[in-house]
């Protein structure tokens, strides 16, 4: 098998137990033993967790772990507020800012603990909110286990930040201890492999092979779902550790371990190497349009006639295109940069058409908005009438072909797949035990919608610069 066809692998460990110093040793020997097998891990550590390592003086313990790949996992992972709680009744903006307060000195702490920054920020349960992914871009990051994605594509650009789709396959969690159980999951796992490398693959891809929680190889439950589940949020006196296996069963764990390590290591398809090369590998963006290639992606618009993106321009870096052609045309345009609209485009007349000298004019008012605020605006005034963004969209796209007078469609609020996006995101929030009840996610969700104007697959260094 050539080293193209081969499916690049990261081995993923969440590292969270907040509550019992025990699993700071089954951490310790999971990454050692990584280290002697040859193989390269990818750890997602919270934030209090590395404070607690080192109150606790256990310098071996981050020593182990630096020899591999370390993320950011939350500052309190299930401790409320989560992610998710704390975006939930924010805007885009609001939430980013909400997150930065909770959760810098978490991250601060995290890397002058390692003496190195961290790569991303991987996902808690299954709680999330864009704004999570917005910040993490501001701050040159990537996010793993998202919960966005593309058919065919398994890495995005969203909110400017990379981001890796969460479904992987593994999950050893509650194997090792029992020979029989590890040998079952390791068949299972087999299989999984073979499935995911007939899939149909495009641009960047990665394989999440999710090794375990360090805290539930040792322990029978969670620890966050004996304290924190279903909402409740009791003060840390009151925290209570997990059941663990009898620690005589450890040297079975560590066998079981270093089998799955050498299946790893041994399996010619999957090259596996840490996330942070991965996002060296994809985090790559087309520096700029050709006036020939705007135009193509203003033919498009107008013949599909809604909001959409290229598999190298998000529909908002297209938009701010549009207008630089219009407003100043030029042989060349740099890539735009630009978060979503924070709130619903208006729905505009279905019978209403414009002068294209208006809608080009309108252009600039557009680009100088987005400069300002550094989002786009949901709405646009041309010749004092105000139109959905998404349907200015369409008509600038018109205007741009010489069409006169032009028009769009008067309920284009963001791409077709922004839905399928949300309903994934509907779909996976209220499934961690650790979330209340009856959450109302009607606001995140079109927050999540209106950010996918920033939607766009992401590609390999090599297929973008060439």
């Amino acid at each position: 098998m050539t080293a193209a066809e081969r499916i690049p692998t990261a081995l993923c460990f969440d590292v969270e137990d907040i509550v019992a110093p025990q699993s700071d040793d089954a951490i310790l020997w999971l990454a050692e033993i990584l280290h002697e097998h040859g193989l390269t891990g990818s750890f997602m550590v919270v934030g209090e967790k590395a404070r607690l390592w080192e109150r606790r003086g256990r310098r071996d313990v981050i020593e182990a772990l630096k020899k591999h790949h370390v993320a950011y996992h939350s500052t309190w992972h299930s401790v409320h507020p989560t992610t998710t709680e704390i975006c939930l009744d924010k805007d885009f903006a609001a939430g980013m800012n909400a997150l930065r307060e909770w959760d810098q000195q978490g991250m601060a702490d995290t890397e002058r603990i390692f003496g190195r920054p961290l790569i991303g920020w991987a996902r808690t349960g299954t709680s999330w909110g864009p704004s999570v992914m917005g910040l993490m871009g501001e701050m040159g990051r990537a996010y793993a286990y998202s919960h966005v994605y593309l058919p065919g594509h398994n890495v995005c650009w969203y909110a400017g930040c990379l981001g890796f789709q969460g479904e992987g396959i593994g999950g050893f969690d509650a194997t090792f201890y029992e020979d029989a159980l590890f040998e079952k999951k390791l068949a299972q796992v087999q299989r999984e492999v073979d499935d995911f490398d007939k899939t149909d693959r495009r641009g960047a891809q990665w394989l999440c092979f999710f090794m375990c929680h360090p805290t539930r190889v040792i322990h029978t439950e969670f620890w966050d779902a004996v304290n924190f589940a279903k909402g409740a949020n009791p003060p840390r006196e009151q925290w209570k550790p997990a059941n663990r296996h009898p620690d005589a069963l450890i040297p079975t764990m560590q066998n079981n371990y270093r089998r799955l390590c050498e299946y790893l290591r041994g399996n010619d398809r999957l090259e596996i190497v840490g996330w942070g090369e991965l996002i060296r590998r994809y985090d790559g963006q087309r520096p700029f349009a050709t006036h020939a290639q705007v135009e193509e992606m203003a033919r498009r618009v107008a013949q599909e006639r809604q909001v959409v993106f290229t598999d190298h321009f998000s529909a908002g870096e297209i938009l701010l295109l549009l207008c630089r052609a219009a407003a100043t045309p030029q042989e060349r345009y740099p890539r735009p940069t630009v978060y979503g609209p924070l709130s619903t485009p208006p729905v505009s007349s279905s019978s209403a058409e414009w002068a294209a000298r208006d809608i080009k004019e309108a252009a600039r008012a557009v680009e100088e908005e987005a400069a300002r605020t550094g989002y786009l605006p949901a709405s646009v005034t041309v010749s004092g009438r105000t139109i959905g963004l998404g349907t200015y969209f369409v008509a600038l796209a018109e205007a741009i072909l010489g069409r006169d007078p032009v028009s769009g469609p008067s309920d284009a609020f963001y791409p077709p797949a922004a839905e399928a996006v949300a309903q994934e995101v509907a779909r996976a929030l209220p499934q961690w035990v650790i979330h209340p009840e009856n959450m109302d996610l009607s606001l995140l969700l079109e927050q999540t919608r209106l950010q996918c104007w920033t939607l766009k697959p992401a590609w390999s260094r090599e297929a973008v610069f060439g």
